[in-house]
């Protein structure tokens, strides 16, 4: 992006303590960026989270950040609901953004965000990091070199116990509400919506079902009600016209993690993780025509935040060819709004 180290301030404190601001504080001390800020709702929680990480400038609120001269990227590290308007505001200031995923709560406020962006002449870029799994960029690669051929069935899983676990209620049961615009096809599923649109093309046909399934998760003081998506199913076409299938959920008990299997002419590729791509290290495996099985071709290795330090790499390198824009999310959300149009739409069955 510029010659001298990126210059990073962050909003939000809560998710980014544990994932972003390490990988910033690691980078700087490598001199690749520079974490110069860090805002937050209230006094105290900028000011601890910037003596945690040798912050010097704690900011309360999203728009005093953004008016830092001493910043050149904004990271909005927030609920999904706060997104737009977050944003607007680091763009109009002449800020690069780095927004975390879900880009935006709706279709239309990721557009809003796009246009900003553009008209600024700003970078907009979505933390949509799986992309930056050695095991999901080898997978890539061979489907584009032609490891299978042509390509003909796609599955995607993503089957976690996430909210099962009234830890994880404890620390984002934020997402129990819809209105926060976050889901299990919102999140999890949109990471892996976006894998196979840069894999494999835009989608087109989708079409798909949502469910609340369980309408409370297990908080310590007691049930959460819950109003936000946890169970989604959704088919589409590859660009070359390949089927593709995603099914995802964050409250099964007993889930294994998240598996991506690509059928083609001459292969196939098995890509999986324990977890969430996004802090899970992807293991690989592939067979051709003629091999006796599965061969493994790259390790599950890697820690939690590798990928997203590798995107932070990219963009104070200012290789950006693979790092997910605003418009990669939006095309997501586009996604992910098809699927949940159609599970609102009324159904007939016609006599026989």
């Amino acid at each position: 992006m510029m010659a001298r180290p990126l210059r990073v301030g962050v909003v939000g404190a809560s998710y980014a303590s544990g994932t972003h601001l390490p990988v910033y504080a690691e980078l700087a001390a490598a001199g690749i960026v520079e974490l110069v800020a860090v805002a937050t709702a209230h006094r105290e929680t900028a000011d601890a989270v910037a003596a945690k990480f040798d912050v010097p400038h704690a900011h309360v609120g999203f728009e005093a950040l953004c008016a830092d001269p001493d910043v050149d990227i904004v990271d909005v590290a927030t609920r999904p609901s706060r997104h737009r308007e977050m944003a607007l505001a680091a763009i109009a200031a002449g800020k690069h953004v780095l927004c975390e995923a879900p880009l935006a709560p709706t279709v239309d406020d990721g557009l809003a965000m796009v246009r900003a962006a553009a008209d600024a002449g700003v970078c907009g870029v979505v933390d949509m990091q799986s992309r930056f799994r050695p095991g999901i960029a080898e997978l890539r690669r061979l489907v584009l070199d032609g490891y299978v051929g042509r390509v003909d069935n796609v599955a995607a899983e993503a089957f976690y116990p996430t909210f099962t676990n009234p830890a994880a209620v404890a620390s984002s049961g934020w997402c129990a509400d819809a209105a926060d615009g976050a889901s299990s096809l919102r999140v999890h599923g949109l990471h892996t919506t976006d894998v196979l649109r840069w894999t494999f093309g835009e989608l087109t046909d989708v079409r798909g079902t949502v469910a609340t399934r369980q309408p409370e998760w297990p908080g310590d003081a007691g049930p959460v009600p819950a109003t936000s998506v946890d169970s989604a199913a959704y088919t589409a076409r590859a660009a070359n016209g390949a089927v593709v299938s995603v099914h995802t959920s964050w409250v099964a008990p007993f889930g294994a993690g998240w598996r991506l299997v690509v059928h083609g002419s001459e292969g196939v590729l098995v890509a999986e993780a324990a977890g969430h791509t996004g802090h899970f290290p992807v293991g690989l495996r592939g067979a051709r025509t003629g091999d006796d099985g599965l061969r493994p071709l790259i390790a599950a290795d890697g820690g939690p935040t590798e990928p997203f330090a590798l995107l932070v790499r990219s963009l104070a390198a200012g290789d950006t060819d693979d790092v997910p824009t605003f418009d990669d999310g939006v095309a997501a959300l586009r996604v992910a709004a098809a699927v949940e149009a159609c599970a609102q739409a009324p159904t007939t069955t016609e006599e026989p």
